[in-house]
């Protein structure tokens, strides 16, 4: 794997590239408050069949955090596409998770159907909702931090302790405590880095705004939706809505699993998203 930045729209965008460009493309999307490294491990078993690209959205992880840029989700999808374009994606394979899989479906709903062959939402969000603690208590501390970024500074010493980690980001796994600690450090990292706060608070403002419900019978490409049965962040509903508006969707559901199906369980996360890559044109 190799990391490098790219300009889009005058801004540096940040990207981790694995596999050889001779292999079909994959556009990876990652979800608010977090980075291009959560694929790291997907992309490892990816890359042997495909072209890998995993970016840092505009004004999170590694990219550029201009405070006047548009974070919303109908943008970020632009920029993506802009992304492919740089890297000669005509069609292409586009897999999102959390708000990366709203704008991944965006583009394959809206966008640019034309150019998805195919789509996969890991714990995607569909309407706009998320879960009511982190609805009404995270979203309440992103609103402040985004006036007192130091909040983002106390957050990050606080989860050097594995307890305090563990409470503060219960919404994330089913069982965070049996994660090994480092294995989402850097998440923990760019999730409290004081440069996000104001991208996060606009991009989170535009995420509860966007219902994509309508628009999900309008697409074409292939679709699978992977999601955590105890999803404490998109809830779970949100899968079975994608199903009963998309009927050609598969649904895999991952039981004693939360919202990163890619930390806690990846055998059985990453067992039907390649069936389903590897399976037809």
């Amino acid at each position: 794997m190799v990391t490098g930045k790219i300009e889009i729209e005058g801004c540096q965008i940040a990207y981790i590239e694995a596999g050889s460009d001779s292999n079909p493309p994959v556009l990876l999307l990652h979800g608010i408050m977090c980075h291009g490294g959560v694929w790291k491990r997907t992309m490892e078993i990816l890359q042997r069949d495909f072209h890998c690209i995993a970016i840092d959205h505009l004004g999170f992880g590694d990219s550029d955090k201009p405070g006047s840029a548009d974070y919303s989700i109908q943008r970020q999808a632009k920029r993506a596409l802009k992304v492919a374009d740089h890297f000669g994606f005509d069609r292409f394979i586009v897999i999102g998770h959390s708000m990366g899989g709203q704008i991944a479906t965006h583009l394959a709903a809206s966008l640019a159907p034309q150019r998805v062959r195919k789509l996969i939402s890991v714990d995607g969000v569909v309407t706009g909702e998320l879960s009511a603690v982190v609805q009404n208590f995270k979203r309440l501390l992103i609103v402040v931090g985004q006036y007192t970024p130091s909040i983002y500074r106390l957050m990050g010493a606080l989860c050097k302790s594995k307890t305090f980690a563990c409470w503060a980001y219960n919404h994330w796994f089913y069982k965070p405590e049996e994660l090994p600690f480092g294995d989402w450090e850097a998440d923990r990292y760019y999730a409290t880095d004081p440069s996000v706060a104001h991208s996060t608070a606009k991009a989170w403002k535009s995420l509860n705004a966007t219902d994509l419900t309508p628009l999900l019978k309008n697409i074409t490409a292939p679709t699978l939706v992977i999601f955590g049965n105890q999803d404490g962040t998109v809830p779970v509903e949100q899968a079975h809505l994608f199903k009963e508006q998309l009927p050609a969707a598969e649904l895999v559901l991952i039981d004693q699993c939360g919202h990163f199906p890619m930390y806690e369980k990846f055998d059985k996360y990453i067992a039907p998203l390649q069936k389903f890559l590897t399976q037809g044109g």
